[in-house]
């Protein structure tokens, strides 16, 4: 095959981050009746194609308080979950829930760790799912789903009536819609509250003797005294290293020089990674690697894999977000007394204080505006959204949902989930988000990259040099839509 006419072989940074798009509208125009992407919603939803607003209609029940979208009750429901660190049994325990109060209707909730590949030939062909959980390292490129209006507006669904009362709206976090606006139009309902932190076994330290870090310091610190003892400070899986150390350095960065460093990426501006506190995040991740504090052989594993090598003893610390103890279950041992502490401030006079967090609700939601049932998707997110079954999830997950007051105070049992909460109310105010990659698809570009600055084989100038050549191709490709960032 010659490879200039393959649009999966892609060389220069702009083809690469413009892929997703051009390839999936590309895709849609050769298959079948390539009418997949077509604002136009079968099964209620409608808009003027391509203009990125479609919407999902009323469906053809009666419409009331205890039935917002109009639900046909005898129409089937297709749910798809992302089956990562959350796993699939709450859907499944939302999907009862939905049955029970629509006993004729067929709720199908599958699972897969797939998202793109399995259901981009879906939206290709007509029938995407009523409702998705774009999640995971396949994930679906949403800016290009929003862009050419291939989901639904979902301002009905927080407008709508609460299954507990008041509006849907009423009922969330502060701050909890905003990782799924675009240019200030709701399209994603991101489910969970996620705190990104740093992780540790509250036992290891207390018999160590180690006071839990404030500064990166502290972690170096840390790291000197665990290598003199043949434990890493930090163990990494190449296959995802950019979802962890990357969200490390640019948190410790935006606490270090403030608001306007995590503006300055998601409005891709030319001197982003040259900013200052950037530059010196990059260097303290530099500094652990040259150490020797990243446990050796990261490279060739997943992280899935590195995470088992922290929690049995190899490793002190991991950088994740708040569902990990859900995901270690059944590896972490009964005693390890999982919790988290903030990102480290590089330096006690950051811009932000000691307790702000990266703090933003995630696993996003979309209701395709293809979809056969819409109305039923925007059902089945209600439901999800009563306390009923946001305390189900915690109960299950050991993670909060974007549903205030619904944490008990013994937080289940579980340290994670206590401690996640204590960080939440600590921070109040100071929280951020970042928003570039998942806006533009740079997830696959930034693995590559981290792989080889982890092992050493990048230094933290190159590193930030091919982050930034990333981002120009982003603004400099016209056919990328750009979102606007909130001043």
């Amino acid at each position: 095959m010659d490879d200039s006419t393959d649009p999966t072989i892609l060389d220069t940074p702009a083809e690469k981050l413009g892929a997703s798009r051009r390839l999936f509208l590309g895709l849609a125009g050769a298959g079948a009746g390539a009418a997949a992407l077509s604002a136009c919603a079968a099964g209620g939803g409608s808009s003027d194609e391509g203009d990125g607003e479609a919407g999902v209609g009323t469906g053809e029940g009666e419409v009331s308080e205890d039935n917002p979208f109009g639900v046909s009750g005898d129409l089937p429901v297709d749910v798809v979950i992302f089956n990562g660190g959350y796993g699939d049994q709450y859907a499944k325990d939302a999907g009862d829930k939905y049955e029970e109060m629509y006993p004729d209707a067929d709720v199908q909730v599958s699972s897969t760790v797939n998202i793109q590949p399995d259901l981009q030939p879906r939206f290709i062909g007509g029938n995407p799912p009523d409702l998705f959980d774009n999640s995971g390292a396949q994930s679906m490129n949403a800016g290009a789903l929003v862009g050419e209006g291939s989901v639904a507006e979902l301002d009905p669904l927080i407008e709508a009536a609460s299954i507990d009362g008041g509006t849907i709206r009423d009922s969330l976090i502060p701050g909890s819609l905003d990782a799924g606006m675009y240019s200030g139009k709701l399209y994603a309902l991101n489910y969970v509250y996620t705190v990104y932190a740093v992780w540790l076994s509250r036992k290891q330290f207390e018999e160590k003797g180690w006071s839990l870090p404030i500064t990166w310091d502290d972690v170096m610190t840390i790291g000197e005294a665990a290598k003199a003892e043949g434990i890493a400070l930090f163990p990494w899986g190449g296959q995802n290293a950019s979802n962890y150390y990357r969200e490390l350095a640019l948190s410790m960065a935006i606490k270090e020089g403030g608001i306007e460093v995590q503006k300055n990426l998601d409005r891709l501006e030319p001197d982003a990674f040259e900013q200052e506190s950037v530059v010196a995040a990059y260097a303290a991740i530099e500094d652990a690697v040259r150490a020797g504090y990243f446990l050796s052989g990261g490279a060739g594993i997943k992280h899935t894999e590195a995470q088992a090598q922290w929690v049995t003893g190899k490793a002190v610390m991991y950088p994740s977000g708040s569902w990990i103890e859900n995901e270690q279950k059944g590896i972490t041992p009964e005693d390890y007394e999982m919790v988290g502490v903030p990102t480290p401030q590089l330096s006690t006079g950051g811009a932000m204080p000691a307790e702000a967090i990266h703090g933003t609700a995630g696993e996003p939601f979309f209701v395709p505006s293809d979809a056969a049932n819409g109305p039923g998707g925007l059902e089945f997110l209600r439901v999800m959204l009563s306390k009923e079954q946001a305390q189900n999830f915690s109960k299950i997950t050991s993670s909060p949902t974007v549903l205030k007051d619904t944490i008990p105070e013994d937080a289940f049992g579980s340290t994670a989930l206590a401690s996640t909460n204590e960080m939440i109310t600590a921070a109040g105010e100071n929280t951020f988000n970042i928003s570039h990659r998942d806006w533009y698809g740079l997830g696959p570009d930034t693995v590559t990259l981290w792989t080889e600055f982890l092992s050493g084989d990048l230094t933290a100038d190159e590193a930030r040099e091919r982050e930034q050549s990333l981002i120009d191709a982003v603004r400099e490709d016209d056919s990328i839509e750009k979102f606007d960032v909130p001043e």
